[in-house]
């Protein structure tokens, strides 16, 4: 507490006479009962001498303060019956030129925001600091708690009406800093969140809000008050729908923000122009992600590399956009591509972006953004499209909250977490039938060629195994050799490894061989030292201790081997114990067994013992069965 006589401090004395000077000041121009100024300053324990201490209080103030000035309204404190008064025009008191300033505010901030705004900072400047600093008791701090509300009101008032004037950009780091300062103070949040939203940052709004619902839910079991929700909702939509300020925005209506126009994503690539066969898995499809009463729309389509699962996924995605009118998102993961894995925030990011929000990532920090995307996505019907996942843990953060979504995601490891965890639904793509693989050789190399040679025609789709990728490759090589009949190409693949054909050049930039590479890489140490064993199994359907026979390991490893390789899908399992592999892989193992057992020049011998089977060709297709298994019709694989 000071006092000032032009630019001179005044001393006040001690401080339970600042305090009698205080309680008079607080109600000037009022009489204050002599019991109450006693209860104010001693509360309920004055000395025994109290009326007399107070007495000698009162005459040192009168002393202290300037002399009565001639004008009217100088400062005096009186004795009337009973009871003090001080008798001094407010303007000589910053309490009441504060709370004089804040009524004139008041009174223009509907009409005139930038003159209130400038009333309430003029207001606000009086403050210097805690009030009745030094004093205390009861009455000191139950003052020192009300005129601290008082300021902290008039300051809400203030920003709402500078925020009305659009000075959300000199505004926004006085809030930013309130809201570190008071984390619970609502009406400063959506201050804030408005704020964010006009400088262009409205995901952080989103964001905001989603940090502070938290926050009250954990430490005081509330949710947001009703106001602070509405303005959520509002500036999510209008977030959802631009992401961006307008260049220069108007005043800040007690409606909200403004809701620009929508933005319809529609973000899917072009489709596959050779896509035929599939009617099953596509009704699959609709049956699952066109049901709008369903909760589990969410599928994941798996499989072997190569099989069509993204073909798959894209060729019904274009067919079904209808279904889905606010848009199409799609996102390349890079699951197992020569690029690394994209990172869910990345992702997330990308994802907003499409939404016309613009946000910055933080690798390995993706809750807010998942929190601000579920938000986003909640009351829309988006086809989401997640192309190529690397596991369930990059995308589970991108999957939506609500049920107005349909999410596909492709990848061709399994994804057993969202299945348990995420009620998603699995695919597990098949093979193309002989009537398909046949039909998609047409399209690709023309119906004049495969009519001239259909037996060469019948031969090299069988060794691509109903492999869409291995048909495609093969049929790029005939176009490179325009010379070349099939029959030649069918020669080719019998008197050699498959791959080595089914590949457009010698580089292999472009081949069955290098899409293969990125699932044995991803297998752990112990499957990737066996994998090559596969190479020795006699036929494509086999046993568990058939491999550990071959392999020469224990059953136990045998197991955890063969189900890493079912994981990765370049097993399938066909019962208990029993599993299936594409012939193509089976090749892909034999020529790792052979690379491994050449002799190395600094041991000399082969890391692989030969086993029988090792004088069987390993690069001929063995059919009957596999075929048997991989022409089954499509079906859902049950949870877990």
């Amino acid at each position: 507490m000071t006092a000032r006589q032009g630019v001179r401090h005044i001393r006040l004395g001690p401080a339970k006479q600042q305090c009698v000077l205080a309680a008079l000041l607080i109600d000037a121009n009022r009489l204050i009962p002599v019991d109450a100024l006693l209860d104010r300053v001693w509360h309920d324990a004055p000395p025994a001498t109290g009326r007399a201490v107070l007495y000698s209080y009162v005459a040192r103030i009168r002393r202290l303060l300037p002399p009565f000035p001639a004008e009217p309204g100088g400062p005096a404190i009186v004795r009337s019956a009973g009871g003090y008064m001080a008798r001094v025009a407010p303007s000589h008191v910053d309490l009441h030129r504060f709370r004089g300033l804040v009524v004139s505010a008041r009174a223009v901030a509907a009409s005139e925001p930038a003159l209130a705004a400038e009333r309430y900072r003029a207001a606000l400047g009086l403050w210097q600091g805690e009030p009745l600093l030094g004093l205390t008791g009861p009455w000191v701090e139950a003052v020192r708690e009300a005129l601290t509300v008082e300021r902290t009101s008039a300051l809400t008032e203030c920003h709402a009406s500078e925020l009305r004037a659009g000075r959300h950009l000199t505004l926004l780091p006085e809030l930013e800093a309130i809201a570190t300062e008071r984390p619970y103070d609502e009406a400063s949040l959506r201050h804030l969140m408005t704020a964010l939203h006009r400088c262009g940052r409205g995901a952080e709004a989103v964001a905001r809000y989603n940090r502070t619902r938290r926050l009250l839910a954990d430490e005081l079991g509330l949710d947001p008050s009703p106001a602070s929700q509405e303005l959520y909702q509002e500036l999510l939509r209008a977030t959802a729908m631009a992401g961006t300020a307008p260049e220069s925005p108007g005043p800040l209506t007690e409606t909200g923000p403004g809701i620009p126009a929508p933005a319809r994503p529609a973000q899917l690539p072009p489709a596959c122009p050779t896509f035929t066969g599939r009617s099953e898995e596509l009704r699959l499809l609709d049956d699952i992600l066109t049901n709008r009463t369903s909760q589990r729309r969410t599928l994941i389509l798996e499989g072997l590399a190569g099989v069509g699962k993204s073909t798959l996924a894209l060729h019904w995605s274009h067919r079904s956009r209808a279904e889905f009118p606010d848009g199409e998102l799609y996102v390349d993961l890079h699951g197992s591509g020569p690029q690394p894995p994209l990172d869910p925030a990345t992702a997330l990011a990308r994802c907003l972006r499409q939404l016309g929000i613009s946000v910055t990532p933080n690798p390995g920090d993706w809750d807010e953004l998942s929190a601000l995307w579920r938000s986003v996505v909640a009351e829309r019907r988006l086809l989401l499209l997640f192309d190529d996942a690397a596991d369930a843990e990059q995308v589970e953060p991108l999957l939506p909250g609500g049920h107005g979504c349909a999410t596909v995601i492709t990848s061709r490891r399994r994804l057993d977490r969202l299945v348990v965890h995420h009620h998603a639904q699995r695919l597990t793509v098949p093979a193309l039938t002989t009537p398909e693989s046949t039909e998609l050789l047409k399209l690709l190399v023309g119906p004049s060629r495969t009519r001239a040679e259909p037996e060469a025609a019948a031969r090299l789709t069988e060794a691509c195994g109903g492999l869409p990728y291995a048909i495609q490759v093969l049929a790029a090589r005939l176009h490179l050799r325009p010379e070349a009949s099939l029959t030649t190409a069918a020669r080719q693949l019998d008197a050699c490894s498959p791959l080595n054909v089914l590949r457009t050049d010698s580089s292999d930039l472009i081949s069955v061989r290098t899409l293969l590479d990125p699932s044995f890489a991803s297998l752990p140490g112990e499957a990737q030292r066996l994998f090559p064993y596969l190479g020795s199994v006699p036929t494509s359907s086999f046993r568990a201790e058939h491999f550990a026979s071959h392999a020469r390991c224990t059953p136990a490893q045998a197991e955890r081997v063969l189900g890493a390789l079912v994981r990765e899908h370049l097993l399938a399992e066909d019962g208990p114990q029993e599993y299936v592999v594409h012939h193509l892989v089976r090749c892909y193992a034999a020529e790792h067994r052979t690379k491994a057992s050449r002799p190395s020049p600094l041991h000399g011998t082969a890391p692989y013992p030969p086993t029988p089977s090792d004088q069987r060709p390993a690069g001929r297709p063995n059919v009957a069965r596999h075929r048997q298994h991989l022409d089954r019709p499509a079906t859902l694989n049950p949870p877990g």
